[in-house]
């Protein structure tokens, strides 16, 4: 991500987007446990909280650290890329940890039903 503000926007999207789908497979699928939809919505909200929690940070040196302000604005910039690096990444295996836990909570029966259905 370029800046802060669009990191943030990709978390609640990604966020948004996997509460969206567990819900509307919780509606439509009545055999899927509403106790598992209810847990797998507490865990995205989590992460949501969490992560964008995570990525108001701050530099902890001054300009007068540094000989020159290129190097403070070219450390600055590393220590930002190197954080939101790590935030993004951590946040993606969260994500698939929770698209795996989506994957679990859906019966076979709807999973067999859903690939003849694609099948046809």
């Amino acid at each position: 991500m370029s800046n802060k503000r669009e990191l943030k926007k990709y978390i609640v999207n990604t966020c948004g987007a996997l509460a969206a789908d567990m819900i509307m497979t919780g509606y439509i699928f009545s055999a899927v446990e509403p106790t598992d939809v209810q847990k797998i919505i507490n865990h995205i909200a989590t992460l949501q909280a969490e992560s964008l929690a995570k990525c108001s940070l701050s530099f902890d040196k001054t300009p007068h650290d540094f000989e020159t302000g290129a190097q403070y604005h070219k450390a600055r910039k590393q220590y930002f890329a190197a954080a939101y690096s790590k935030l993004l990444k951590d946040f993606n295996a969260e994500v698939s940890a929770i698209v795996k836990e989506m994957n679990e909570a859906i019966p076979e029966e709807v999973k067999t039903a859903l690939k003849e259905a694609a099948a046809e």
